[in-house]
């Protein structure tokens, strides 16, 4: 299993935000932090705006803001909310599938039973397990 990067920056995004719960950040500080082009971040960071985890302000000094309890935001949710590649094969998709042993075959039950225990495992944490003493050190946070 690979997470995109879109899920990937999502994921960091949001620890960067939880760890500065209720203060508005620009998302060039984030990519900075990261070493991540802006764009790329932006991007996941709408993702996150959509999903509901954080909010978007516009307008001058606006910026993306999270202002819930870290407790409250499973891991796996997140990535099975954001993360695009989840169906790892063919098969998954009724329109695309092309495969002749689909009628017979076991396979996407198999991958689909890993692919819910990823997701099961992942929601054994939450944000405020991720994100550490250590965590805001190394992101400058004070």
């Amino acid at each position: 299993m690979h997470l995109s990067k879109f899920c990937d920056y999502a994921l960091r995004s949001l620890m960067y935000l939880g760890a500065r719960p209720g203060k508005i950040t620009a998302a060039d500080e984030i990519a900075k932090a990261f070493g991540i082009s802006t764009n790329h971040i932006v991007k996941s960071l709408q993702g996150l705006a959509k999903a509901g985890y954080v909010t978007s302000l516009s307008g001058r000094g606006g910026g993306y803001i999270f202002d819930r309890p870290l407790s409250q935001v499973r891991i796996g949710d997140v990535v099975e909310q954001l993360e695009p590649n989840l169906h790892m094969a063919e098969c998954f998709s009724q329109e695309k599938n092309t495969c002749p042993l689909t009628p017979g075959c076991e396979l996407q039950s198999a991958l689909s039973n890993a692919c819910n225990s990823f997701i099961e495992t992942l929601n054994q944490y939450t944000l405020e397990d991720l994100i550490l003493p250590q965590t805001k050190k190394l992101l400058a946070i004070g």
